[in-house]
């Protein structure tokens, strides 16, 4: 059986088909009006992501060039290249996407995506300060927002993130003693 993380803020689904140190792979299942965690340009430091649209509408945003993605279309976005998604019709979104290397995105979207299934991100399915500083410092290799140079983001991850597990926020979710 494969794990599927939903985002109830976002409308985002995921259901991993592969994971591995080379890749991972999964369904990306945008509802209408859903949007990436964020709903603002980050870039993946250190992955490459390839999109392959299987059905509705993927409106796509790479380096401020702003397009929409149908059913058949391919594309990749370079590593360190801002970007963001959002599903740009009234029907369900389905994209299989793949970045490579794996690492350690997988983690940090069971995290996201646990904190707002239990209330704990704004609307944009982003978590408060102290929490978003402990998983930009532990995900500094696969996530980071565009607009804010990364050595910028990674000191100021470095300097409050211990502040931030001092309050109990933690880089794996956990859910009743159980990791997601």
């Amino acid at each position: 059986m494969r794990r599927t993380l939903e985002n109830p803020v976002t409308g985002e689904r995921l259901a991993f088909r592969e994971e591995t140190d080379a890749v991972l792979r999964f369904d990306y299942t945008l509802e209408p009006g859903g949007f990436a965690v964020g709903k603002v340009d980050h870039v993946h430091p250190n992955q490459e992501e390839r999109f392959a649209v299987q059905s509705g509408r993927l409106g796509v945003r790479i380096d401020g060039d702003e397009w929409t993605a149908t059913p058949g279309t391919r594309f990749s976005i370079l590593s360190d290249t801002p970007h963001t998604v959002w599903n740009d019709g009234s029907n369900e979104m389905h994209a299989v996407v793949e970045l490579r290397p794996g690492l350690e995105l997988k983690s940090f979207f069971e995290t996201i995506h646990g904190l707002a299934r239990d209330g704990e991100t704004n609307e944009w399915g982003l978590p408060g300060p102290l929490q978003l500083a402990v998983l930009a410092d532990a995900y500094r290799e696969e996530f980071a927002l565009a607009g804010v140079p990364i050595p910028v983001q990674r000191v100021l991850a470095s300097a409050t993130a211990p502040v931030g597990r001092l309050a109990g926020h933690r880089a794996r979710y956990e859910r009743d003693g159980e990791s997601a």
